[in-house]
């Protein structure tokens, strides 16, 4: 089985991070969603979906997303030609490591990639290495380690399509 590799735009990480800045003044985890298309093992990341509405609930140590916004989303998705192909979220002071609940409950699907920003996004991050790096494998979150980061995560030239969605509750 091979691995994934993922190429991002060179501004995602910043536009990533003031995505998910306003949620995290109030204390709260923020949310980015990433869209992007695959040519076989090599993923390349195109639109950041920052959500907001009913249908989207961030609070300390928790986000949340109802059914009705995932179709929503997925729906978009399809109309773009793309997929999801990972997300970043912010946690509170330096903890880079996915959460039991997000474990247990995140989007679990082959291949997904799951950043997390430390500071709850307060600080801006120039490069991956900043951040808690996991992707979905073999029915579980592995945190990659440094030298797979700088291996199979590259950035590009390209700028990032933001979407701003309102997703139903």
């Amino acid at each position: 089985m091979t691995q994934p590799n993922w190429t991002f735009p060179k501004d995602l990480l910043s536009a990533s991070v003031r995505v998910m800045r306003p949620h995290g003044a109030l204390g709260n985890e923020g949310l980015g969603l990433w869209f992007g298309v695959a040519d076989g093992d090599e993923v390349a990341v195109t639109h950041l979906v920052e959500v907001h509405g009913h249908g989207f609930v961030s609070a300390p140590f928790q986000l949340r997303l109802s059914w009705r916004a995932m179709s929503t989303l997925t729906n978009l998705a399809d109309e773009l030609d793309v997929y999801l192909v990972g997300q970043i979220h912010s946690h509170p002071g330096q903890m880079l490591d996915l959460s039991d609940v997000d474990r247990e409950f995140g989007i679990r699907c082959q291949d997904y990639l799951s950043l997390v920003c430390p500071h709850y996004a307060q600080r801006d991050i120039a490069t991956v290495d900043e951040c808690g790096v996991h992707v979905f494998e073999a029915g579980h979150y592995r945190r990659l380690n440094r030298q797979e980061v700088a291996t199979r995560l590259r950035t590009s030239n390209t700028m990032v399509e933001r979407l701003r969605v309102e997703v139903p509750a």
